[in-house]
């Protein structure tokens, strides 16, 4: 009995069958039992895993604690509370120009499926409109053939109405023997126009094949348009000189920066908010975009076939032909490679 649960040994040494009352209730007891003690020791597993979650919630709450007593202390000191709140500032403009950038790319995405959508559903309907005008033309002969099939067997049942005198008796079991392959060619004929019918019934209510999803090239466009917004954005913040320096808010910890005396404070935080008025004024917006994506699609490139995302270095600023960069011509491409740089965390709002 070696390997066998207690409950198996009860009810081997009980006799298996035939058990009183009693002992059925002591199995029952027994097998409860087993069932309470997994119960208990899962629960006290849970209550591990609990306490464990617990002293982690703890540490990052003390964490946390100490970095809001950290901010206490900047914003307190007169001489690093301004530098504070500029840093926040910043990281507040960046966060808007992010948002600008994922309301503009959901719209455009949306706009794009919707087109993309409606295509797809006309291709598949006339898809459909074909397959069934191919149907119904095989149809049409099918029922013609029957249509003929059946002709011929009248005229030879009404042929074999007529041959009634001795002598067409064997003239009558030809025709009789004519008429069983006729009535096999309508069953035929029929069988054949049914089955069409099936078939067209089955076309017309066959569900239309799912939206694929956006194509490669819109969504290499699409891209390449929030790319070409993210560069405005860099263009219309840094009229304030506040591009770089927003990245870098968002890249340091509050107490690595420092923005200098109370008078420079007040002036990053008034180009704050003019920054901020900047990139919420959408006019001249599209136009100045497509500018852009014009100059996008013609200097990106792939990594392969597939990719949607171009490759940061395509996106350069290139001098113009036959100036080598280093002339007094200015560079007229953009200044900025939000790619490489990953402004506005434009990167996580780009298709894949």
């Amino acid at each position: 009995m070696r390997g066998w649960t207690l409950v198996e040994k009860l009810s081997f040494l009980m006799g298996g069958e035939g058990k009183s009352p009693e002992e059925e209730r002591l199995m029952q007891l027994f097998q409860n039992r087993a069932g309470l003690k997994k119960a208990y020791a899962d629960l006290k597993d849970e209550v591990h895993l609990l306490h464990d979650r617990l002293k982690q919630q703890e540490g990052a709450t003390i964490r946390v604690q100490e970095q809001l007593d950290a901010l206490g202390e900047l914003l307190g000191d007169p001489q690093t509370g301004l530098g504070a709140l500029v840093f926040y500032q910043l990281r507040a403009l960046w966060k808007s120009c992010h948002q600008q950038l994922a309301a503009f790319a959901a719209e455009l995405t949306r706009q794009q499926e919707a087109r993309e959508v409606e295509k797809h559903k006309t291709d598949m309907l006339a898809i459909q409109g074909n397959r069934l005008a191919e149907v119904e033309d095989r149809l049409r002969s099918a029922a013609a053939h029957a249509d003929e099939q059946r002709s011929l067997l009248t005229d030879a049942q009404a042929e074999l109405t007529r041959l009634t005198a001795f002598w067409h008796y064997f003239k009558r079991r030809g025709l009789q023997k004519q008429l069983e392959t006729l009535r096999n060619q309508v069953l035929v004929a029929d069988a054949a126009v049914g089955d069409l019918h099936a078939e067209r019934s089955a076309i017309e209510n066959e569900p239309l094949a799912e939206f694929p999803g956006i194509s490669l090239s819109a969504r290499r466009n699409i891209n390449l348009a929030v790319i070409g917004y993210a560069e405005l954005l860099c263009e219309q913040v840094d009229e304030f000189a506040l591009t770089a320096r927003a990245k870098e808010a968002v890249a340091r910890r509050v107490h690595e920066m420092n923005f200098g005396s109370r008078e420079d404070c007040d002036s990053y935080m008034q180009r704050v908010q003019k920054a901020l008025t900047a990139i919420g004024n959408h006019k001249q917006v599209t136009g100045a975009v497509k500018v852009k994506l014009d100059r996008l699609r013609s200097t990106s490139q792939y990594r392969n076939s597939a990719d949607t995302v171009p490759s940061a270095e395509s996106l350069m600023a290139v001098p113009p032909p036959g100036d080598s960069g280093n002339g007094s011509q200015p560079i007229p491409a953009a200044a900025w490679n939000v790619l490489a740089e990953d402004y506005w965390d434009v990167y996580t709002l780009l298709l894949r």
